[in-house]
């Protein structure tokens, strides 16, 4: 019975393999590399290094140091504040998508909110740097003193301003992608609820606080439970395209200065500690993410 059953959808998982490779891939075989955190690590030291002195916990002095209690905060920080911004703007766009009748503008509108997610970070940071300039290319310069007056400002060199780039960047480019999940949602509802609340004289508006809503509990759960879980990790590509050398230091998360002192230091131990450190952090956010999801909603992802 099973074979058949496999030799029925052979063509189902023959397309899947490509997945389930590269997962292992990018995301299961590098976890082996974690060893390293607790080495002295020589690049040249036998097989992938394994041949480099273990030192146990000693790259773990970090967690003694002010610096990481900095970068810890601004991560969460940061990732909170795009999380406030971004995470309800998505859900926001789907219910108006899904208020409106005519369905051309419709598709016009959701495929125009949801290309941005297709651009990279590097075209995107590009485009803000263009947008942000002091010189005649700077468009927000450019409105603010014809409306406003005043000096230009130097918006990308002065650390006080990333975080509100960032926020709009991010809502900018993944409102439209997170609409998508919202609206599927949204067709799962059973149409026969809102005809039954059409005979009863519910309006649009109630329809919305006491059908849609609802419906949406469940998917609303599963991708907080998610973002909660990246908490604590940050929007590496994000950030590292937009930062530059001026305000490095003031915007600088743990998966950034991973980056700095791993890659480019070739500190490849410290590196690998902060990594793994940040890495068990989220998997505890995660898991008390997904524990409350269940208490409160009857929802979880596992």
């Amino acid at each position: 019975m099973k074979s058949s059953k496999l030799s029925s959808q052979f063509i189902l998982h023959v397309f899947l393999l490509p997945a389930v490779v590269l997962t292992l891939l990018f995301n299961y075989l590098p976890m082996f590399s974690n060893v390293i955190a607790f080495m002295e690590y020589d690049i040249f030291a036998g097989w992938m290094g394994l041949g480099s002195k273990w030192v146990g916990f000693d790259n773990f002095a970090f967690l003694q140091e002010d610096w990481f209690y900095e970068l810890a905060m601004r991560t969460l920080f940061y990732s909170a504040s795009m999380l406030l911004f971004s995470f309800p703007a998505s859900l926001i766009l789907a219910l108006l998508l899904n208020e409106l009748r005519n369905q051309t503008f419709k598709k016009f509108a959701q495929t125009i909110s949801y290309v941005p997610h297709f651009v990279s970070w590097v075209t995107v940071a590009s485009l803000i740097y263009i947008f942000l300039s002091v010189d005649i290319s700077g468009l927000v310069n450019n409105l603010k003193v014809a409306l406003f007056g005043g000096e230009r400002i130097l918006y990308m060199q002065q650390s006080e301003y990333f975080l509100p780039v960032m926020i709009i960047s991010q809502v900018w480019k993944e409102i439209g992608w997170g609409s998508i999940l919202y609206l599927a949602a949204i067709s799962t509802i059973d149409p026969q609820l809102y005809e039954a609340a059409t005979v009863d004289g519910a309006g649009r508006w109630r329809q919305l606080l006491h059908i849609t809503l609802p419906g949406l509990v469940p998917t609303t759960i599963v991708l907080m439970i998610f973002s909660l879980g990246g908490l604590f990790s940050g929007n590496f590509d994000q950030i590292f395209n937009l930062q530059n050398q001026v305000i490095q230091e003031k915007t600088n998360i743990i998966s950034t200065y991973t980056y700095y002192r791993g890659v480019k230091g070739a500190e490849y131990s410290i590196a690998t500690a902060v990594g793994l450190f940040s890495g068990v952090i989220s998997f505890i956010l995660l898991k008390i993410a997904n524990f409350t999801g269940k208490k409160i909603g009857d929802t979880s992802i596992i």
